[in-house]
C-alpha cells in the first residue's frame, strides 16, 4: 500500500532495526527530521559514546560509529525524491522504513573510501573520483538497500538513472580500478536490548522509552549529567 501520509516509528521498529544496525557493527540514534538537516537517516562514521550495557548500575562505555534515524517520513515526500538511480516511488509504506535504515547500512559496507581518493596519483583520474564519489555511493547504498527489502528482484530505474545508466557505470568500474572498495563484514557488536546503546538514546524519557524500561537510572544520570573534570593549574616545585 502507498499512502502520501506520515510514516512514525514505533518501538517495536526501533529495537529491530538496532539490532540489524549492531549485525553491521553499528549503533542506532534517534532524531527528527528537521534536526538532521531535511534528512530521514544518517550514517556518521565519526566515533560516539556508547553504553556498553544501559541496564548496568556499574556502567562502562565505548565508542562506536553509527547510524541515526528520524522518528518520522513523509512518504509521500520521500517518494517524490529525485534519487541518480532508484525509483523511490515504487516503495510501498511498509518498506520505507527498511530500506532506509538498510540504506545507512550500506553506507557502511558496501561504498567507496573517500580518503582513498588521496592515493591515485594520476590527477585526471583522482579529480574525476573525486567529483562523483558522492552521488556513486549513494547509487551503491540505494542498490545494496533494494536488495535487502526486494532480494533478485531488478533495480526500477528512474528517469535519471535510465539516463546516467552507462556514466554510472562507467564511474564504479573506474573507481574499482583505481580505489577498490574493500567488502568485508563488519565486526557485529553484541545483540541485546541494552547493549551498545548510543548515548544519545539516554539524553531524554522519550527516547529511552524506546529502548526499554531496564534502562538504569545510572545510565541516565551519567549521560545527561557527565562528570566534568577540571585540570589542576596550580604549579609545583619538584
Amino acid at each position: 500500500m502507498k499512502t502520501d501520509t506520515t510514516l512514525r516509528l514505533n518501538r517495536t521498529q526501533y529495537r529491530s532495526f538496532a539490532e540489524q544496525a549492531k549485525k553491521a557493527g553499528l549503533t542506532l540514534s534517534l532524531s527528527t527530521f528537521r534536526a538532521m538537516g531535511y534528512s530521514w537517516g544518517i550514517f556518521n562514521p565519526r566515533a560516539k559514546l556508547v553504553c556498553l550495557d544501559a541496564s548496568a548500575d556499574e556502567l562502562s562505555f565505548t565508542e562506536s560509529c553509527g547510524i541515526q534515524l528520524s522518528t518520522s517520513v513523509d512518504a509521500g515526500k520521500l517518494r517524490n525524491v529525485q534519487r541518480p538511480e532508484i525509483d523511490w516511488s515504487v516503495l510501498e509504506d511498509h518498506e520505507i522504513y527498511p530500506f532506509i535504515v538498510a540504506h545507512e547500512i550500506g553506507h557502511r559496507v558496501d561504498n567507496f573510501c573517500y580518503w582513498d581518493t588521496i592515493r591515485i596519483d594520476d590527477r585526471e583520474v583522482r579529480t574525476r573520483c573525486e567529483s562523483v564519489i558522492r552521488s556513486v555511493n549513494e547509487v551503491l547504498a540505494d542498490r545494496y538497500a533494494w536488495n535487502q527489502i526486494r532480494p533478485g528482484e531488478a533495480v526500477p530505474l528512474c528517469e535519471l538513472g535510465k539516463s546516467l545508466e552507462e556514466e554510472v557505470a562507467a564511474d564504479i568500474e573506474l573507481m574499482d580500478k583505481h580505489m577498490p572498495r574493500v567488502r568485508r563484514q563488519p565486526r557485529a557488536l553484541p545483540a541485546g536490548r541494552y547493549l551498545h546503546v548510543h548515548e544519545a538514546m539516554l539524553m531524554t524519557d522519550a527516547h529511552v522509552s524506546f529502548v526499554g524500561s531496564r534502562v538504569s537510572t545510572a545510565a541516565i544520570e551519567r549521560a545527561r549529567h557527565p562528570r566534568t573534570y577540571r585540570r589542576d593549574s596550580r604549579s609545583r616545585a619538584y
